[in-house]
């Protein structure tokens, strides 16, 4: 059985979620280089799927007849940003990987749709903070307005959930993205520009469909590897200090501006708080008496959408 100690004698860096520190050597170049790899993501996964699923396919899983042809429209948009920035790059932009997605039906794309593009927004929105050159700010507020939208379509109009989260979102620095994009991510071509970012352990929840309050085990991968092959990894964090491994862990959730915590049992549950809802990103941590930090940030994200009732009070988002 896997325990927590075990993760804390393995890994020796830790991460920040919250885009702006650490993040702020990254050139302009290199934002666009990590953004770019998110856009050919994105565009393989709708080309993929549509492929894969056509109008009655979508019908029978229970879904309104346009919705495949909203995806097909979203699709076109993930390719024209794929090409915007192959242009503003040039011969500075990367090759697509080689891409593993577990959609076996269209519930499961529809489900891994909405995590990518609220990923997605929150990578834009966190990019926003290291990019120097005005008019690269402006081209990348223009995608993430896009991102957002999806998100929020794919959200109300197909899961009929809620169309945002609350006042704020969160944005994410590149290790934070990488953790979730990296899982579906087989191979890149060997002649790619490094990422600046660290690989971190894959951090799994079950069950999956929660709500607060609710009890969740948590399992985190021992896996010693978390790039994929032929992706050169430049570290983007500092080295945290030894530890004994003997914890306490926390559950750390990232909801707009906010950071919750919640403690883990001795069996690897606990409990989600209240005041989550829509998209919530956690992470395993070990310390809750401050923001999480590199030195505190055990793990990748896992992503969470947490329905957010009628009456509920986002205001402290």
């Amino acid at each position: 059985m896997f325990t927590f100690s075990l993760l804390l004698a393995a890994f020796a860096t830790r991460c920040a979620f919250a885009a702006p520190n650490l993040v702020k050597r990254l050139t302009d170049t290199q934002v666009l280089q990590f953004a770019l790899n998110l856009e050919y993501l994105e565009s393989t996964f709708y080309s993929r799927g549509l492929s894969q699923f056509n109008e009655t396919d979508f019908e029978n899983a229970g879904f309104d007849s346009s919705v495949r042809e909203r995806f097909v429209q979203i699709s076109e948009h993930e390719a024209i940003h794929v090409k915007l920035l192959q242009s503003v790059l040039g011969s500075d932009a990367p090759e697509p990987c080689n891409y593993t997605f577990p959609v076996t039906d269209p519930v499961s794309f529809v489900t891994i749709s909405f995590a990518l593009e609220s990923a997605g927004e929150s990578a834009y929105l966190g990019a926003l903070s290291v990019l120097q050159n005005k008019t690269t700010v402006t081209t990348a507020g223009t995608i993430l307005a896009v991102e957002a939208r999806q998100a929020s379509y794919v959200s109300s109009s197909i899961l009929n959930s809620t169309a945002w989260n609350g006042p704020f979102d969160t944005p994410l620095s590149t290790s934070a993205v990488f953790s979730l994009a990296s899982q579906f991510i087989d191979a890149c071509p060997s002649t790619n520009p490094s990422l600046i970012v660290t690989p971190l352990p894959i951090l799994s929840l079950s069950p999956t469909n929660v709500t607060v309050n609710d009890t969740v085990s948590v399992s985190v991968s021992t896996k010693q590897d978390f790039s994929p092959s032929n992706i050169t990894i430049v570290d983007d964090t500092f080295i945290a200090p030894t530890t004994d491994g003997s914890g306490p862990f926390y559950l750390a959730f990232f909801h707009g501006s906010q950071v919750s915590f919640a403690p883990l049992n001795a069996d690897n549950s606990t409990t989600i708080p209240d005041g989550l809802a829509g998209v919530v990103y956690t992470a395993l941590v070990s310390s809750n008496a401050t923001a999480p930090s590199p030195d505190t940030t055990l793990s990748g994200l896992y992503v969470l959408n947490i329905p957010v009732p009628p009456s509920a009070d986002n205001s402290s988002n």
